[in-house]
C-alpha cells in the first residue's frame, strides 16, 4: 500500500505528496495499512509545518535587512544636507484645512483680477454658476464701472439640479446687490468681454458717447497691468529680520526656486559681510539701496515660468549718487576681490544711484548682456519676470508664513471685494 501511494506521488505532478496521502487513506479500507501510513502523514505535515516557518523567518530577515540598509542610506543622506549651511526657521503650524460646504450653502469657485475670459476658466459643464463681474468704462473724469450678472448653466448639468438652482438666481442677484444687467450664457465661448459687449451693447455705452471694444479690451488690459503689483503679496521679513547669515543666504540663492533671490553686501571680501537679503527680488532690494553708499550684491533673475522657466544670476556693483571720490576709489577697488567670492555668476552689472535700480533699467541692462545661449532676447521682458517671481513667491510662501486672502473662503468678502472697487474684477459662486 504504501508503495502504491509513492507510485501515485510520483505520477500525479498535480497533487502535493501530503493531499495524495490523505486522499489514497480516505478511499482505503484496510484499517491495518491506515495506522500504518497515519504516522507517516503526520511526519509529512510537520515537516511542511517547519519548512513553512523556515520560509517565513527567511522573509522576515530579507525585510529586515531592506529596512536597515534604507534607513542607512537615509541618515547618510541627512548627514550630506548638514553640512551644507542651513536656513534657520521657526516651525510653522499648518493652516487648517477649509471646512466643507454644508449642503445649500453659497461657495465660492474662483476669483481673479482680469477680464471677464479669465472667470471661463472655472465654469463647470455639470453645474449651475453665478458670476459677479466689474466692466471699468471710459477713462479719466468719465470712468464708471459696470456690475454684470453672469448666470452660468452648464450643458451637462442634470435638468432638476438644474432646475432647482436657476430658482435660486433671485437669491444670488439679491446677494449681488445693485447691477447693471443679466447675462446669461451656456457656452465657454460666450465668457469673453466681446460676446458681453455683444449681448448688452446697451449698458456699455460710455458716457461720453464713444464706444469700441477693442479700445474696452484695451483699456481694461492696461487698469489690470498697472493695478497688478510688481512682487505678488504683502511684506516678507528680509534675512536680517529673520536672523539668517550670508552663508545660509547665498546658498539658498544660488538654487533655482530657492528662498532668497537677492543678497546685497558690504565692500568687504573677506569675510562676506551681509547688509541685508530678501525674497521679492528688485522692487524690494531697491528699498534697502543707500545713495551714499558702495554695495555689492548677487541676485537671482527668472524669466517664464514652469519648464519655460530660464535663470540668470547677476553679480552687480552699487555705487550711491552721494559717494565721494575718495571713498568711491576705495572701495570699487576690491570689485574683483569681491567678483570672485560671489562667483560663479552669469553677467556683471554696475548700477549707478537707486534710479538705475528698477525692475525695468536693471532687466534691460541684462538684456544687453545677453548672448546666443539657452537665452531669447525677446523674452527678457517685465512681464516674464513678473511671471518668474510669483512661481518662486508661491513656492515658499509657507516659509514665510505668507497669509491667505481670507476673501477666499468669504462669497460675502469677494462680492465687498468686487462692487468696493478693492482688486478684485471677477467672481464665480455655485450652491454646494
Amino acid at each position: 500500500s504504501y508503495s502504491f501511494c509513492t507510485l501515485l506521488h510520483n505520477t500525479n505532478h498535480t497533487m502535493s505528496p501530503i493531499k495524495e496521502l490523505e486522499t489514497f487513506l480516505s478511499e482505503c479500507k484496510s484499517e491495518r495499512v491506515k495506522g500504518m501510513l497515519e504516522g507517516h502523514l503526520s511526519t509529512l505535515r510537520e515537516e511542511e509545518e517547519k519548512e513553512a516557518k523556515k520560509s517565513a523567518a527567511a522573509e522576515k530577515e530579507l525585510e529586515e535587512k531592506k529596512r536597515k540598509g534604507e534607513a542607512a542610506a537615509a541618515k547618510e543622506k541627512e548627514k550630506e544636507k548638514e553640512k551644507e549651511p542651513q536656513v534657520e526657521t521657526t516651525v510653522t503650524k499648518a493652516k487648517e484645512p477649509k471646512k466643507t460646504a454644508a449642503p445649500g450653502e453659497l461657495v465660492v469657485d474662483g476669483v481673479g483680477n482680469g477680464m471677464i475670459d479669465e472667470m471661463s476658466e472655472v465654469l463647470d459643464d455639470n453645474k449651475v454658476q453665478f458670476g459677479l463681474v466689474m466692466v471699468p468704462m471710459g477713462s479719466g473724469t468719465f470712468t464708471r464701472n459696470k456690475m454684470i450678472n453672469v448666470v452660468w448653466t452648464g450643458e451637462k448639468c442634470p435638468p432638476l439640479k438644474r432646475a432647482k438652482n436657476v430658482q435660486k438666481a433671485g437669491e444670488v442677484a439679491k446677494l449681488f446687490g445693485s447691477t447693471h444687467a443679466t447675462y446669461n450664457i451656456s457656452q465657454k465661448s460666450e465668457c469673453t468681454i466681446e460676446s458681453a459687449v455683444q449681448e448688452l451693447k446697451h449698458v456699455f455705452v460710455t458716457d461720453s458717447g464713444n464706444f469700441s471694444t477693442a479700445q474696452l479690451r484695451a483699456d481694461m488690459e492696461k487698469r489690470i497691468k498697472e493695478a497688478s503689483p510688481a512682487s505678488p503679496g504683502g511684506a516678507r521679513k528680509t534675512a536680517k529680520d529673520m536672523g539668517i547669515k550670508e552663508d545660509a543666504v547665498l546658498v539658498e540663492l544660488r538654487k533655482s526656486l530657492g528662498k532668497f533671490n537677492w543678497c546685497l553686501l558690504e565692500p568687504s571680501p573677506d569675510p562676506l559681510t551681509m547688509f541685508n537679503a530678501g525674497s521679492k527680488s528688485i522692487e524690494e532690494m531697491h528699498e534697502y539701496l543707500e545713495e551714499g553708499k558702495v554695495l555689492y550684491g548677487l541676485l537671482r533673475l527668472a524669466f517664464g515660468s514652469g519648464a519655460y522657466r530660464r535663470t540668470k544670476w547677476i553679480c552687480m556693483t552699487f555705487v550711491g549718487e552721494e559717494v565721494g571720490p575718495i571713498a568711491r576709489g576705495k572701495q570699487v577697488q576690491c570689485k574683483g576681490a569681491m567678483e570672485n567670492q560671489l562667483k560663479p555668476f552669469s553677467i556683471s552689472i554696475e548700477v549707478h544711484g537707486k534710479e538705475e535700480a528698477t525692475i525695468e533699467a536693471i532687466i534691460d541692462k541684462v538684456k544687453d548682456y545677453v548672448v546666443s545661449d539657452d537665452f531669447d532676447k525677446s523674452k527678457v521682458t517685465v512681464e516674464a519676470f513678473k511671471e518668474a517671481l510669483a512661481e518662486e513667491i508661491e513656492e515658499n510662501a509657507g516659509f514665510f508664513g505668507d497669509e491667505e486672502p481670507s476673501f477666499n473662503d468669504n462669497f460675502l468678502d469677494v462680492i465687498k471685494q468686487i462692487k468696493d472697487d478693492g482688486g478684485l474684477m471677477w467672481g464665480c459662486f455655485s450652491y454646494a
